[in-house]
């Protein structure tokens, strides 16, 4: 058994997700840096397993497979005690939402004596909780993120969630930027070749939260005109959406293409990509799309979405289930009336500038004097 890791980062699996996406980019760079990393799995498996650098250890602490995401991962609570208590690494890291309560219940129960570095990527609260869950949602998060260390968020509008959950967490809130922009996606930009007919892409999990239903009736408001919509993923809702494209009459105008491990092609050949979620914290697909050249229409699913929107110059977000609306915004994006948005707005969230930033503050917390 190697040392105890300088940083462990938990995952139930390397799934298609953008949470395993970028903690595979964020161990990655840690590693590059000099910083021990580990990545703790409840099961070694998925398509995103291929981007880990091979020198990372992982290790598979194991538990149940059944059930969603966050439910495998509370039952695994008692493994990753385990797994504290065996391994004992400095920082324990939960990447995304799903992960942050199970890790800080397993760091009571293990009385883990090193950090908890907890990453918001979704709101904590969103607007279809009821006041009973939202309620409940923030006790939780409250004894939650009062164990942490320091607590990471991608966007300055998330700063002010945290705040509004306890304000005496202020001071532990770090604003950092998700590994999400490729330098072959950067250099890809201008080499752009749209469809015909247009191609209204959709890339991410099947899902309630990312309410691909909204995209289908929107788009089934675009009449006889040429277009096509594409959805890239896979998820609970794929026979759901099957049937209300069949419903809508437009079954034969809508792909489902599966999972895809690299989309920057699907960006070079969409003329619009298609963000319908219901809520979001900074979704990788939007930064990824400018980064290619390809126009963004979106809900206004996250602060941090609409903020990073405005910044870029992007067209303003539609509001949250406005079928009408986004079909608008669909029209204006075929009819060639969107803003132009420079690839260059994607930079900062290029992977090697989030890796630096990851790795200079996992560095300040072991202490480090210097990195590679």
């Amino acid at each position: 058994m190697q040392p105890s890791p300088d940083v462990a980062i938990l995952l139930d699996r390397f799934g298609s997700g953008g949470v395993e996406r970028v903690a595979c980019h964020v161990a990655n760079g840690l590693h590059a840096a000099g910083i021990r990393v580990e990545m703790a799995v409840l099961e070694d498996s998925g398509p995103v397993r291929s981007l880990l650098d091979p020198q990372i250890a992982v290790v598979c602490i194991g538990a149940s497979r059944a059930g969603r995401r966050e439910s495998r991962t509370m039952a695994a609570v008692p493994a990753i005690a385990r797994y504290l208590r065996h391994r004992k690494p400095r920082i324990m890291h939960s990447p995304g939402n799903h992960t942050n309560r199970p890790v800080a219940v397993a760091c009571a129960l293990a009385r883990f004596a090193g950090m908890f570095v907890p990453k918001i990527t979704n709101p904590i609260l969103n607007a279809r909780m009821g006041r009973r869950q939202r309620l409940i949602r923030r006790l939780v998060y409250r004894w939650v993120l009062r164990r942490a260390q320091t607590i990471m968020v991608l966007s300055r509008a998330a700063t002010a969630e945290v705040a509004d959950i306890d304000p005496s967490l202020n001071e532990r809130v770090r604003v950092v930027h998700n590994p999400y922009v490729s330098q072959d996606m950067l250099a890809k930009a201008g080499d752009r070749n749209p469809t015909c007919p247009p191609i209204i892409l959709s890339i991410g999990r099947l899902s309630e939260q990312k309410n691909q239903a909204l995209l289908l009736r929107a788009a089934a408001r675009l009449g006889e005109r040429p277009w096509k919509v594409r959805i890239c993923g896979t998820g609970p809702d794929e026979g759901a959406l099957r049937e209300l494209a069949a419903d809508l009459g437009i079954a034969e105008r809508v792909e489902f293409a599966g999972f895809v491990s690299d989309p920057t092609d699907e960006y070079g050949r969409a003329t619009v990509l298609a963000l319908s979620s219901r809520w979001e914290g900074l979704p990788a697909i939007a930064l990824e799309a400018i980064a290619c050249g390809c126009p963004v229409v979106s809900t206004a699913s996250s602060p941090g979405l609409v903020e990073l929107l405005a910044e870029v110059g992007a067209r303003p977000p539609v509001s949250l289930d406005d079928e009408a609306g986004f079909a608008e915004a669909l029209a204006a994006a075929l009819d060639g009336d969107l803003p132009h948005v420079p690839s260059s707005a994607s930079i900062p969230y290029s992977i090697q500038a989030s890796q630096a930033d990851h790795a200079q503050l996992f560095g300040e917390l072991l202490g480090h004097t210097s990195l590679r």
